[in-house]
Protein backbone atom coordinates (compact mmCIF):
# COMPACT_ATOMS: atom_id res chain seq x y z
CA UNK A 1 0.00 0.00 0.00
CA UNK A 2 2.87 2.36 0.67
CA UNK A 3 4.11 2.08 -2.91
CA UNK A 4 0.57 2.54 -4.20
CA UNK A 5 0.25 5.69 -2.09
CA UNK A 6 3.44 7.07 -3.62
CA UNK A 7 2.40 6.14 -7.16
CA UNK A 8 -1.07 7.60 -6.71
CA UNK A 9 0.24 10.90 -5.35
CA UNK A 10 2.62 11.15 -8.30
CA UNK A 11 -0.19 10.44 -10.76
CA UNK A 12 -2.50 13.12 -9.38
CA UNK A 13 0.41 15.58 -9.25
CA UNK A 14 1.22 15.40 -12.95
CA UNK A 15 -1.65 17.67 -14.00
CA UNK A 16 -2.01 19.62 -10.76
CA UNK A 17 0.87 21.87 -9.71
CA UNK A 18 -0.80 22.56 -6.36
CA UNK A 19 -0.23 19.00 -5.16
CA UNK A 20 3.03 18.52 -3.24
CA UNK A 21 4.76 15.49 -1.77
CA UNK A 22 6.65 15.99 1.49
CA UNK A 23 8.61 13.08 2.95
CA UNK A 24 10.83 12.50 5.96
CA UNK A 25 13.96 10.33 5.73
CA UNK A 26 12.37 7.83 3.32
CA UNK A 27 15.45 6.90 1.31
CA UNK A 28 17.14 8.25 -1.79
CA UNK A 29 15.10 6.27 -4.33
CA UNK A 30 11.61 7.14 -3.11
CA UNK A 31 9.54 8.73 -5.88
CA UNK A 32 12.50 9.11 -8.23
CA UNK A 33 10.18 9.86 -11.16
CA UNK A 34 8.47 12.67 -9.30
CA UNK A 35 11.80 14.03 -8.11
CA UNK A 36 13.07 14.20 -11.69
CA UNK A 37 9.91 15.22 -13.53
CA UNK A 38 8.26 17.44 -10.91
CA UNK A 39 11.15 18.75 -8.78
CA UNK A 40 9.20 21.78 -7.58
CA UNK A 41 6.50 19.51 -6.14
CA UNK A 42 8.80 17.08 -4.33
CA UNK A 43 10.38 17.68 -0.89
CA UNK A 44 12.40 15.32 1.32
CA UNK A 45 12.91 17.03 4.66
CA UNK A 46 14.98 14.53 6.63
CA UNK A 47 14.27 13.66 10.26
CA UNK A 48 12.23 16.76 11.03
CA UNK A 49 8.61 15.67 11.35
CA UNK A 50 7.38 18.67 13.36
CA UNK A 51 8.90 21.00 10.79
CA UNK A 52 7.10 19.06 8.04
CA UNK A 53 3.77 19.78 9.68
CA UNK A 54 4.44 23.51 10.04
CA UNK A 55 5.77 23.64 6.48
CA UNK A 56 2.70 21.89 5.08
CA UNK A 57 0.37 24.17 7.03
CA UNK A 58 2.04 27.25 5.56
CA UNK A 59 1.88 25.80 2.04
CA UNK A 60 -1.78 24.87 2.47
CA UNK A 61 -2.58 28.44 3.53
CA UNK A 62 -1.05 29.52 0.21
CA UNK A 63 -3.37 27.26 -1.75
CA UNK A 64 -1.27 24.08 -2.06
CA UNK A 65 -2.39 20.55 -1.16
CA UNK A 66 0.49 18.77 0.65
CA UNK A 67 0.69 14.98 0.98
CA UNK A 68 3.01 13.96 3.83
CA UNK A 69 4.54 10.53 4.36
CA UNK A 70 6.81 8.94 6.96
CA UNK A 71 6.77 6.34 9.76
CA UNK A 72 3.43 6.46 11.57
CA UNK A 73 4.73 6.59 15.14
CA UNK A 74 6.82 9.66 14.30
CA UNK A 75 4.25 11.60 12.25
CA UNK A 76 1.67 11.21 15.03
CA UNK A 77 3.33 11.28 18.46
CA UNK A 78 6.19 13.68 17.69
CA UNK A 79 3.88 16.08 15.87
CA UNK A 80 0.64 15.82 17.83
CA UNK A 81 0.48 19.46 18.91
CA UNK A 82 1.47 20.73 15.47
CA UNK A 83 -1.15 18.56 13.75
CA UNK A 84 -3.80 19.66 16.22
CA UNK A 85 -3.11 23.39 16.13
CA UNK A 86 -1.36 24.16 12.84
CA UNK A 87 -3.42 21.95 10.55
CA UNK A 88 -6.66 20.71 12.09
CA UNK A 89 -7.90 23.76 13.95
CA UNK A 90 -7.50 25.66 10.69
CA UNK A 91 -9.14 22.85 8.66
CA UNK A 92 -6.33 22.81 6.12
CA UNK A 93 -6.46 20.23 3.27
CA UNK A 94 -3.29 18.36 4.25
CA UNK A 95 -3.05 14.57 3.87
CA UNK A 96 -0.83 12.94 6.51
CA UNK A 97 0.18 9.33 5.88
CA UNK A 98 1.80 7.09 8.48
CA UNK A 99 3.69 3.95 7.42
CA UNK A 100 3.84 0.79 9.52
CA UNK A 101 0.49 0.73 11.31
CA UNK A 102 0.41 -1.60 14.32
CA UNK A 103 3.54 -3.63 15.22
CA UNK A 104 4.99 -3.69 11.69
CA UNK A 105 8.20 -1.91 12.72
CA UNK A 106 8.41 -3.61 16.14
CA UNK A 107 11.85 -5.16 15.38
CA UNK A 108 13.25 -1.61 15.33
CA UNK A 109 12.25 -1.03 18.95
CA UNK A 110 9.39 0.47 21.00
CA UNK A 111 9.87 3.94 19.47
CA UNK A 112 8.59 2.53 16.18
CA UNK A 113 5.45 0.82 17.54
CA UNK A 114 2.32 2.41 16.10
CA UNK A 115 -0.52 0.82 18.03
CA UNK A 116 -2.32 3.91 19.25
CA UNK A 117 -2.43 6.19 16.22
CA UNK A 118 -6.16 5.50 15.68
CA UNK A 119 -6.99 6.74 19.16
CA UNK A 120 -4.67 9.74 18.96
CA UNK A 121 -5.86 10.92 15.56
CA UNK A 122 -9.58 10.34 16.18
CA UNK A 123 -9.39 12.71 19.15
CA UNK A 124 -8.36 15.64 16.92
CA UNK A 125 -11.22 17.79 15.60
CA UNK A 126 -11.79 18.20 11.84
CA UNK A 127 -9.51 15.28 10.96
CA UNK A 128 -10.60 12.44 8.67
CA UNK A 129 -8.96 9.13 9.67
CA UNK A 130 -8.60 6.37 7.09
CA UNK A 131 -7.10 2.87 7.00
CA UNK A 132 -7.25 1.42 3.46
CA UNK A 133 -7.40 -2.36 3.27
CA UNK A 134 -5.32 -2.81 0.11
CA UNK A 135 -3.65 -0.94 -2.75
CA UNK A 136 -6.88 -0.72 -4.77
CA UNK A 137 -8.65 1.11 -1.96
CA UNK A 138 -5.57 3.27 -1.39
CA UNK A 139 -5.62 4.43 -5.00
CA UNK A 140 -9.34 5.25 -4.81
CA UNK A 141 -8.79 7.16 -1.57
CA UNK A 142 -5.98 9.31 -2.97
CA UNK A 143 -8.00 10.13 -6.07
CA UNK A 144 -10.97 11.19 -3.92
CA UNK A 145 -8.80 13.12 -1.46
CA UNK A 146 -8.22 15.87 -4.02
CA UNK A 147 -11.70 17.16 -3.22
CA UNK A 148 -11.43 16.93 0.60
CA UNK A 149 -11.70 20.26 2.40
CA UNK A 150 -10.60 18.92 5.80
CA UNK A 151 -7.23 17.37 6.75
CA UNK A 152 -6.81 13.60 6.69
CA UNK A 153 -4.68 10.92 8.34
CA UNK A 154 -4.09 7.68 6.44
CA UNK A 155 -2.73 4.61 8.20
CA UNK A 156 -0.66 2.24 6.06
CA UNK A 157 0.02 -1.32 7.14
CA UNK A 158 2.82 -3.68 6.19
CA UNK A 159 2.24 -3.78 2.45
CA UNK A 160 1.86 -6.70 0.07
CA UNK A 161 -1.80 -7.22 0.99
CA UNK A 162 -4.02 -9.19 -1.36
CA UNK A 163 -6.50 -7.15 -3.40
CA UNK A 164 -9.91 -7.76 -1.81
CA UNK A 165 -11.75 -4.44 -2.13
CA UNK A 166 -12.19 -4.37 -5.91
CA UNK A 167 -15.50 -6.20 -5.51
CA UNK A 168 -16.95 -2.83 -4.46
CA UNK A 169 -18.40 -0.35 -6.97
CA UNK A 170 -15.68 1.52 -8.86
CA UNK A 171 -17.07 4.85 -7.68
CA UNK A 172 -17.66 3.79 -4.11
CA UNK A 173 -17.85 6.35 -1.31
CA UNK A 174 -14.77 6.18 0.90
CA UNK A 175 -16.85 7.38 3.87
CA UNK A 176 -19.29 4.44 3.75
CA UNK A 177 -19.02 0.92 5.10
CA UNK A 178 -19.44 -2.14 2.88
CA UNK A 179 -20.62 -5.69 3.45
CA UNK A 180 -18.39 -8.56 2.30
CA UNK A 181 -20.30 -11.63 3.43
CA UNK A 182 -23.75 -12.65 4.70
CA UNK A 183 -24.37 -14.54 7.94
CA UNK A 184 -27.28 -14.98 10.33
CA UNK A 185 -24.95 -15.90 13.19
CA UNK A 186 -21.90 -13.61 12.96
CA UNK A 187 -21.13 -9.96 12.30
CA UNK A 188 -17.55 -8.75 12.00
CA UNK A 189 -16.65 -5.06 11.99
CA UNK A 190 -13.15 -4.27 10.75
CA UNK A 191 -11.04 -1.68 8.98
CA UNK A 192 -7.70 -1.44 7.25
CA UNK A 193 -5.62 -4.48 6.38
CA UNK A 194 -7.47 -6.53 9.03
CA UNK A 195 -10.18 -6.96 6.42
CA UNK A 196 -7.87 -9.60 4.94
CA UNK A 197 -8.12 -11.67 8.13
CA UNK A 198 -11.85 -11.00 8.51
CA UNK A 199 -12.54 -12.42 5.05
CA UNK A 200 -10.52 -15.55 5.90
CA UNK A 201 -12.51 -15.95 9.12
CA UNK A 202 -15.79 -15.53 7.24
CA UNK A 203 -14.80 -18.37 4.92
CA UNK A 204 -14.30 -20.60 7.98
CA UNK A 205 -17.75 -19.61 9.26
CA UNK A 206 -19.33 -20.71 5.99
CA UNK A 207 -17.59 -24.09 5.98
Amino acid sequence: MRYQFLDSVFNISINNKKILFIGSDLGVNVLDDMKKKLPEQFFMEGISEQYMIGMSAGLALEGYRPYLNTIGSFITKRCYEQIYIDICLQKLPVVITGNGGGPVYAPLGPTHLNLDDYLLMKNIPNLNVFAPCDSYEMDCLIKQSISFNNPSYIRIGKGGEKIVSNIKPKNYNIFKSYKYFESDRYFIFTTGSMLQSAINVSIEFKS
